[in-house]
């Protein structure tokens, strides 16, 4: 059975924008500032190796297309950023449900929400009460990034086939893409969106959203001076019998005039049967006008429960390619042009089963991989409605590959054979046979995109573990658990990394580029559960001594990453948008 917080697994893994960069794809790229050099480089000059290639002013999920999450080049970023305290710029309110963004470009902030706190008349309705409730909408919000004062809003209808394809009250769930003056993000309604960055408050270039009353059956039209102009919309239910699970999410990838995005196709509420397998999971849009270039329909009936990941630009063996993680946990590679297979890399032991719960050891992806020194990173992971279970993470490199590159092959309930074509560099994860451990496994599903710097991974999983890896070798420093559930990711800025709770609480602990070896579990001497709990705790501490700097609270759940753009760090929760700036 399905809930908002499988909604908002697939916004927790998109809960963040970014700035722009210049791309150098065979060494570790860092963000820079909002406002890059000017280009025009298409799929293959955005992909080269040989030279920096100038990237248009693109802010999206991850910051770049190697979706590395953090902002490598800035400074001077609060450390203690407190709501109502010294360092907050601004706060301002979002409705009740937020999981979709920030993204932040040209002085806008973008984030996906609900109608629950309606910003125009019209999306009221009286009860049976007499009294005012607002209409269940999913909605893009616009602010000012200095102020935080509203501008414009993007107000969809819900879809008329209910919760099975749009969970109500969970509004607009995907975090948007910016590239110049446009705007693009997954509706609730399963479209594919192009609005104008400016909202209607300049000349309008398009039109207004506009939808067909249920019960006077004519046309409304939202076109108030606070309402979105839309360029182009692509409805994928209508054109491609694309099956939403629940809702619609993702952020789209913009390279040169192509769109690439994830489409939410998956399971009806059975959980069992999938109403559409033809359907394409995976599509390339014109950017300009919303025509599609071409689709893929893997995973087809191999689909677990949805497609809840996000595409990456890569080069490999001197091709560029779009890596995109499936709803049956294995990522493919495809030729930009044409959607031509490269190769596919199952995540999961051949012998897994997935099952609805804590108890399946099979897993597909909320995250989205990370390409860093010529390799990707990515996790396994489930709807947090799942609970945590058993779960991988990997640093793979496809450099020299094609064809199936899994650790195993063999068909899925077997036991796998060992793959001489695998493309694991190293692996973390599977049973943790360690005595008086109080989970059977190393690593639990994670719905987290990983942070790289200084050759040093970190990522955190669902459970609340937050782990700090080797990026090269895979050697495990340390681990720490904030004792409530992360939706969202770390995030990189000014030697710091922030990691927020569903708790509403934001960690901000001290990058170290040669962190100490201090696994907590890992104690081989205690004999007892009080010795192995007293270990614990003692090594807790020594985590927190070198590494934690600040714990903040905050009002509400935290289901989204921090992210830093033009010196201002924001935080988003379930209900407000927090901006916070260090005086100079």
């Amino acid at each position: 059975m399905s809930s908002r917080f499988g909604i908002a697994a697939v916004a927790a893994a998109l809960a963040v924008g970014g700035a722009t960069v210049a791309i150098v794809m065979r060494q570790p790229v860092p963000a820079m500032a909002q406002q890059p050099p000017a280009g025009k480089p298409d799929v293959k000059a955005a992909a080269q190796g040989d030279a920096p290639i100038a990237a248009p002013p693109i802010a999206m999920f991850g910051g770049n297309f190697t979706r590395n999450m953090g902002h490598f080049t800035a400074t001077n970023i609060p450390a203690e950023p407190k709501p109502d305290g010294d360092n907050m710029l601004f706060k301002a309110e979002l409705g009740s449900r937020a999981y979709g963004g920030p993204t932040i470009s040209a002085g806008k902030v973008l984030v996906g929400t609900n109608n629950d706190k309606p910003r125009n008349p019209r999306d009221v309705f009286k009860n049976m009460d007499g009294e005012e409730e607002p209409v269940d909408r999913g909605v893009l919000m616009c602010f000012d990034a200095k102020t935080g004062k509203f501008e414009w809003q993007a107000v969809h209808k819900k879809l008329e086939s209910g919760q099975v394809n749009d969970w109500p009250r969970e509004g607009v769930c995907s975090t948007p893409t910016v590239e110049g003056d446009r705007v693009y993000y997954i509706s609730n309604r399963c479209t594919v969106v192009c609005a104008n960055l400016h909202g209607r408050t300049k000349e309008p270039k398009g039109k207004p959203l506009a939808y067909t009353d249920e019960k006077t059956k004519k046309l409304v039209t939202f076109d108030s001076p606070t309402d979105a102009d839309i360029l182009w919309e692509y409805d994928m239910m209508k054109e491609l019998a694309v099956f939403p699970h629940n809702m619609s999410a993702g952020c789209p990838l913009i390279v040169g005039d192509v769109l690439y995005t994830v489409t939410a196709n998956g399971v009806d509420e059975g959980h069992i049967n999938i109403p559409s397998p033809d359907a394409p999971s995976f599509i390339a849009l014109n950017k300009n006008t919303g025509k599609l270039i071409w689709k893929s329909s893997l995973p087809g009936k191999n689909i677990m429960h949805g497609q809840w990941s996000n595409p990456l630009l890569a080069k490999f063996g001197g091709k560029p390619q779009i890596v995109i993680p499936g709803g049956d946990g294995i990522i493919y590679s495809f030729e930009p042009d044409t959607g031509e297979l490269i190769w596919k890399f199952d995540a999961n032991p051949k012998d897994t089963k997935y099952e609805l719960g804590g108890a399946g050891t099979r897993s597909d992806f909320i995250g989205t991989p990370v390409l860093y020194d010529d390799k990707l990173y990515i996790g396994t992971g489930q709807d947090p409605e799942h609970f945590s279970g058993i779960a991988h993470f990997y640093c793979i490199d496809p450099s020299t590959k094609k064809g199936d590159i899994s650790p195993e092959i063999g068909p899925w309930g077997e036991k796998g054979k060992p793959n001489p074509n695998s493309a694991v560099v190293w692996q973390y994860g599977g049973t943790d046979e360690r005595k008086l451990v109080p989970r059977d496994f190393k690593f639990g599903r994670t719905m987290s995109t990983c942070t790289i710097v200084d050759d040093i991974v970190y990522i955190a999983e669902l459970q609340g573990y937050l782990h700090c890896f080797d990026a090269k070798t895979g050697k495990k420093f340390w681990q720490y658990d904030v004792k409530s559930s992360i939706w969202g990711s770390t995030y990189y800025a000014d030697g710091k990394v922030y990691l927020a709770t569903e708790g509403g609480d934001l960690f901000v602990f001290k990058h170290d580029k040669a962190p100490k070896v201090i696994d907590e579990l890992d104690n081989p001497d205690a004999k007892t559960n009080k010795e192995f709990s007293t270990a614990v705790k003692a090594k807790r501490k020594q985590v927190e001594e070198l590494y934690l700097l600040h714990k903040i609270e905050f009002d509400a759940p935290i289901r989204s990453t921090p992210i830093v753009a033009d010196g201002v760090l924001y935080i988003m929760t379930e209900k407000s948008l927090f901006a916070f700036v260090n005086k100079k």
